[in-house]
């Protein structure tokens, strides 16, 4: 564990002393020297100098220095240094505030071996006598102490509380860990402790999360308290919540590099937005040029024209641009994820491999699929998949047996499967499925070596990367039975939009690699009428041309897709992957 304190704010605060406790010491020029090593990130070089200084002083007026000196070790990550240190500090020495670091360190120390009890009795059931610049790591450390006990939905709840307190560039790292500590809960278990969840818990959002990528339903709706009313008055919403803006701009680059991409899901909007036949928005689209000035000027052209809902931009780095600008003027769909949350009444959306990852993992760990050997290539979007596969999988029980990496442009893959099959205990019993970061191309080659090198008889899931290079039913016959995440408009199995193959030989936009984000383009246009809806009431959804969508509480869109499987070389709707039928919105 590496649990870093805001080095300047507690060297104040320890050197200076606070309300409760004055300091009257004076600082050497030596002090200071070693303080601003600590400053720079040189920690063993400041730990080395505090205990030097320490050597110089007698009794306990050396706790101090020695104390600082431990923390300084942690840092550098010699926790058995710290150690040394500690052991030789006599707390009842100690001014109020050394002595909660003095106990911040000990718990660490505790939680290093292995010792939650202890770690919990020297933190206690406060932060209160902590001082602020500590409290982060007081929210950490009893994290850990909660799930080195077991109790994971209280370890994520600190976790929660923590996340506040982050700075922006900390919080991606602290919200995975939740992710993980809730996904260790069973269905049962996460589901009755988030409806036990008080109103306006932090906790309530990363919860609410999780039950639904595991397709499980909200015991409430959120706390949205950026959802304002329109800057626009605003026509009521229609009685399944369809309340579109007035003046919607869309905002893709329909020049430079990403214009083919643009065009794609600009055919899309148009196509939802010629189709809907109740009341719609005035619609302008605007040309970002796929450049990040080129999203901020379209944004304020739009603003300019009296656009009401921003939809776009669609590259990264367009949205990360608009996202910087903090608070918005107008609320924006943004079509792409980044790090940064959406500013307050804004959302994103977006087709990630993360997604696909996650979804892949959830069905596995559903149908008891636990034990697991992964075939994947190199390319960016294998490996982000990869990862969130990864680590959805073993967060909720599941083993990676061994993972076989295929080289771009390699035809044999017998030495690397049997390097595989031997890491997974061999070919009987040794696993329960494969799961394929692949092209369809790479896949094709692999299926019947698969077979050759001992891997038979397994379930195949794959990512929906497999559609790539794939499409002639003569040679895709070898990927029968791989199932995929799809978008369930290109499985065929949603009646009441246009027919993919029919659009695609009509709009050039629609076919090959831009189907998918023309049907990125129809859902896009349909959530911008939605999104006060799906905000506002629990278990509100869209049974989309992409897949289920849902608004969390952070304004990301949650995806989950439907499933297919290859059957005589073409892909088809999984018997068990449909999207709820019964109904287009809830």
């Amino acid at each position: 564990m590496n649990f870093r304190p805001a080095a300047l704010g507690l060297l104040v605060l320890l050197a200076a002393g606070c309300a409760s406790v004055q300091v009257t010491r004076e600082i050497s020029q030596e002090e200071r020297a070693a303080d601003r090593l600590l400053a720079e990130g040189r920690h063993a070089d400041a730990a080395r100098a505090y205990e030097q200084l320490a050597a110089g002083l007698r009794g306990h007026a050396r706790y101090p220095l020695l104390l600082r000196a431990a923390d300084a070790w942690r840092e550098a990550g010699e926790l058995e240094r710290a150690r040394v240190l500690i052991d030789g500090i006599g707390p009842r020495r100690l001014a109020d505030d050394e002595l909660a670091l003095h106990d911040l360190l000990r718990a660490e120390l505790a939680l290093a071996d292995r010792q939650p009890e202890a770690a919990h009795a020297l933190l206690g059931e406060s932060v209160a006598r902590f001082p602020h610049a500590l409290r982060p790591r007081w929210h950490r450390l009893r994290a850990e102490a909660l799930s080195q006990q077991g109790e994971h939905f209280a370890a994520a709840g600190e976790l929660a509380r923590l996340d506040a307190l982050l700075p922006a560039g900390e919080r991606q790292a602290n919200q995975r860990r939740i992710e993980r500590e809730l996904a260790r809960l069973g269905d049962r278990d996460l589901a009755r402790a988030s409806a036990a969840l008080p109103a306006g818990d932090p906790l309530y959002a990363f919860a609410g999360r999780a039950l639904t990528a595991r397709g499980l339903p909200l015991p409430r709706a959120y706390d949205r308290a950026d959802l304002a009313a329109p800057s626009v008055a605003r026509p009521p919403a229609e009685p399944d919540g369809y309340r579109p803006p007035l003046k919607l701009a869309l905002l893709v680059p329909l020049s430079g590099p990403l214009a083919g991409a643009g065009a794609s899901v600009r055919d899309g909007v148009l196509t939802a937005h010629f189709g809907e036949s109740r009341r719609r928005p005035e619609l302008r689209l605007y040309d970002t040029a796929g450049t990040a000035q080129g999203a901020i000027d379209a944004y304020q052209l739009a603003l300019a024209d009296g656009a009401d809902q921003i939809l776009g931009p669609l590259s990264r780095e367009e949205v990360q641009a608009l996202f910087s600008q903090g608070e918005l003027a107008a609320p924006v769909l943004a079509l792409n994820r980044v790090a940064l949350p959406p500013p307050p009444g804004s959302a994103s959306f977006a087709l990630s491999p993360e997604d696909e990852g996650v979804a892949a993992a959830e069905r596995m760990v559903r149908r008891g699929l636990l034990r697991v050997v992964v075939v994947s290539a190199g390319d960016d979007s294998a490996q982000r998949s990869l990862d969130a596969f990864r680590e959805h999988f073993r967060a909720r029980g599941g083993e990676i047996l061994t993972e076989a990496r295929i080289a771009e442009g390699t035809l044999d893959y017998a030495p690397v499967l049997r390097a595989a099959l031997a890491a997974a205990g061999g070919g009987e019993g040794g696993h329960d499925a494969i799961f394929l970061a692949l092209r369809g191309p790479q896949a094709r080659l692999l299926v019947p070596q698969l077979a050759i090198a001992g891997f038979a008889g397994r379930p195949l899931i794959a990512t929906s990367q497999i559609l790539q290079g794939s499409g002639d039913p003569r040679l895709d016959r070898d990927l029968d039975g791989i199932e995929f995440p799809e978008h369930p408009w290109l499985l065929g199995s949603r009646a009441d939009l246009p027919d993919p193959a029919r659009t695609g030989r009509r709009l050039a936009s629609a076919r090959g690699g831009g189907a998918r984000l023309f049907a990125f383009g129809l859902d896009a246009y349909r959530l911008a009428g939605y999104l006060e809806h799906l905000g506002r009431q629990s278990g509100a959804w869209i049974n989309g041309a992409t897949g289920e969508l849902r608004l969390d509480a952070f304004g990301h869109v949650l995806r989950i897709p439907a499933w297919g499987v290859f059957s005589g070389g073409r892909p088809r709707p999984a018997l068990d992957g449909a999207l709820t039928p019964d109904a287009e919105l809830q």
